[in-house]
C-alpha cells in the first residue's frame, strides 16, 4: 500500500509539473516581425550603450550649466584647536588655540560667472577675535567685506569651462548622429536575420522532405530485394543516403535553433516572448512595395553620392572632430599670448576703492609654443585627410551597392525564369505519374526540386529586398 501511495502521488507532481511547463508555454506572448524590430530598437544592447553615452553627456552638460550659478562658500578654520604645551599659568592656556591669531576663523564666499571672461565675487570674513562680541550688532560691524569684479581683456579667449562645454556638446552630438545611424543599421541587421531564419526554416522542411523520401526509397529497395528483384549494393546505397539525410537534417534543425538564439538576444527579447514566423507578414510586404519604388538611375551615381556625404554620420563626425580641433588650435596660439587682465572692487572694511591691471607673459620658452602650434595644424591635416579618405570609401560603397542592385535583379530574373521551366517539368512529371509511367519516388523528387527552386527564388527576392534598404539608409532617403 505504501509503495501504491508512493507512486500516486509521483504521477500528481509529474502531472501537476507538465501542467505548469503547458501554462507557462501557453502564456508566452507572441509577436510579429515589425513588433520584433521596434522592440529590438528599444532594448538591443549595443544601442542602450549609445543612449547610456548620451545620458552620461547630457548629465556633464547639466553639471557645467549649474556651475554658472551662484556659488557660495562657508569655510571655518579651525573648528577646534588644542593646544599640546604645558602651561603653569593657567589650564586655559592649554586647551584653546590662542586669542592671538588673527586668521580668519569664519569666511563667506559668493561667486558669479557673469560671462566667459567676466567674474563678480564677494567674500565676508571674521577673525577670532572679532567674534568674543556676541550681539549682531558687533558680528556686522567686526565682519570685514570685499567684492570684486575681474575680467581678461586679452587675448579674447575660451574660458576652461567654456572649452569642457563646447567638447561636451561636440560629444554629445556626435553620439546622436552615431545614434540615429545605428538605430537604421540594427533595423536592417534584424530584418536580414528574420528573412535568414525564415530560408533556414524552409530549408529545414525541406531537407525533412528530403529524409521522408530516403526511407521510402529504402523500404522500397528492401521490399524489392524480399521479392528477389534487388541488390546488397542497392541497399547500401539507400541506407547511405539515408544516413546523409538524417545528419543534414540534424545540422540545419540545430542551426536553426542556434540562429532564433542570437535573433533573440540582438533584440533583447525576454524568454516569454516569442516571433512568428511568417513567409511574408504585412510589414515585410510593404517594405518590399516601398523598396520596389525606388529608381536607381546610373547617371544620377553623382547626385546620390551627394546626399550619402550630407547624411552619412561618420561624415559628420569627422567635421565635428575638426571643429573641436580648429578650436584647440586657436586656444593653443592664445597660450603663446601675453595675458592682460583688470581687477577692480571694493573693500568695505577700510571703505576704499581699488583697482590694478595684470599682466602675464612667457617671454622665452624654449620653442615649446612653437611646437605645439605645429603639432596642431598636422593633427588639423591629418583629420583633412581622414575625410577625403572616407569619401573616397563612401564612394566605393556607393558604387557597390548600386552595381550589387543591378546583379540582384538580374540574378532575381534568371531564378524566376529557371523556376518557370521547373513548374513545365512538374506538369510533364505529373502527367507521366498520374498514367503510371514513372514511380512515385520520382514524383516526389520532383516536388522537392521544385520547392528547393521556390526557395532560390525567395533567397533572390530578399537579396534584392536587403541591399535595397541598406542603399537607401546610405543615401539618407
Amino acid at each position: 500500500m505504501k509503495a501504491n501511495k508512493k507512486t500516486v502521488i509521483a504521477i500528481v507532481l509529474i502531472v501537476l509539473a507538465t501542467v505548469l511547463v503547458f501554462l507557462s508555454v501557453s502564456q508566452a506572448k507572441e509577436i510579429e516581425l515589425e513588433e520584433a524590430v521596434n522592440w529590438g530598437i528599444h532594448y538591443n544592447y549595443d544601442l542602450q550603450k549609445i543612449r547610456y553615452d548620451i545620458e552620461t553627456f547630457e548629465r556633464e552638460l547639466e553639471i557645467l550649466d549649474a556651475g554658472e550659478a551662484l556659488q557660495v562658500n562657508l569655510e571655518v578654520s579651525p573648528l577646534f584647536a588644542f593646544s599640546g604645551e604645558e602651561s603653569s599659568d593657567s589650564t586655559e592656556d592649554s586647551t584653546l588655540s590662542s586669542t592671538n591669531d588673527e586668521s580668519n576663523l569664519v569666511s563667506i564666499t559668493a561667486e558669479k560667472a557673469i560671462s566667459d571672461d567676466l567674474n563678480i565675487s564677494a567674500e565676508v570674513s571674521w577673525q577670532q577675535s572679532a567674534l568674543s562680541e556676541m550681539s549682531f550688532e558687533g558680528i556686522v560691524e567686526n565682519a570685514n567685506a570685499v567684492i570684486q569684479i575681474d575680467k581678461q581683456i586679452y587675448p579674447i579667449s575660451w574660458s576652461e569651462k567654456e572649452q569642457q562645454v563646447f567638447q561636451t556638446k561636440n560629444n554629445l552630438q556626435m553620439k546622436i548622429e552615431e545614434l540615429t545611424w545605428e538605430e537604421a543599421e540594427k533595423q536592417i541587421d534584424f530584418i536580414t536575420d528574420y528573412l535568414t531564419i525564415t530560408q533556414s526554416i524552409a530549408e529545414t522542411n525541406l531537407a525533412d522532405q528530403k529524409y521522408q523520401q530516403a526511407k521510402r526509397e529504402l523500404e522500397w529497395v528492401q521490399q524489392q530485394i524480399n521479392l528477389g528483384e534487388g541488390s546488397t549494393q542497392q541497399e547500401i546505397e539507400a541506407k547511405l543516403a539515408l544516413m546523409e539525410a538524417d545528419n543534414q537534417l540534424f545540422s540545419l534543425k540545430q542551426n536553426l535553433i542556434q540562429q532564433k538564439q542570437e535573433w533573440y538576444l540582438k533584440l533583447g527579447l525576454s524568454k516569454d516572448i516569442q516571433v512568428q514566423f511568417k513567409e511574408e507578414p504585412v510589414y515585410l510586404k510593404s517594405l518590399r512595395a516601398n523598396m520596389e519604388q525606388l529608381k536607381l538611375e546610373t547617371e544620377k551615381k553623382e547626385i546620390f553620392f551627394n546626399q550619402a556625404i550630407e547624411n552619412h554620420y561618420q561624415i559628420k563626425i569627422g567635421y565635428l572632430e575638426k571643429d573641436i580641433l580648429l578650436k584647440e588650435a586657436e586656444l593653443t596660439k592664445n597660450e603663446g599670448k601675453p595675458t592682460i587682465g583688470i581687477s577692480g572692487g571694493y573693500d568695505f572694511t577700510d571703505q576704499y576703492w581699488y583697482s590694478m591691471a595684470n599682466l602675464s607673459w612667457n617671454v622665452t620658452d624654449g620653442g615649446t609654443q612653437r611646437l605645439k602650434e605645429e603639432d596642431c595644424e598636422a593633427t588639423i591635416f591629418q583629420k583633412e585627410k581622414e575625410i577625403n579618405q572616407l569619401t573616397e570609401e563612401l564612394q566605393l560603397e556607393m558604387n557597390q551597392l548600386v552595381d550589387q542592385d543591378q546583379y540582384n535583379q538580374l540574378n532575381l530574373q534568371t531564378k524566376l525564369l529557371s523556376l518557370e521551366e521547373e513548374q513545365h517539368i512538374k506538369e510533364v512529371i505529373e502527367k507521366q505519374y498520374q498514367e503510371g509511367i514513372i514511380p512515385s519516388t520520382t514524383w516526389q523528387n520532383q516536388l522537392i526540386t521544385l520547392a528547393e527552386k521556390e526557395l532560390e527564388v525567395k533567397k533572390a527576392q530578399d537579396q534584392l529586398l536587403i541591399n535595397r534598404l541598406s542603399l537607401a539608409h546610405f543615401l539618407g532617403i
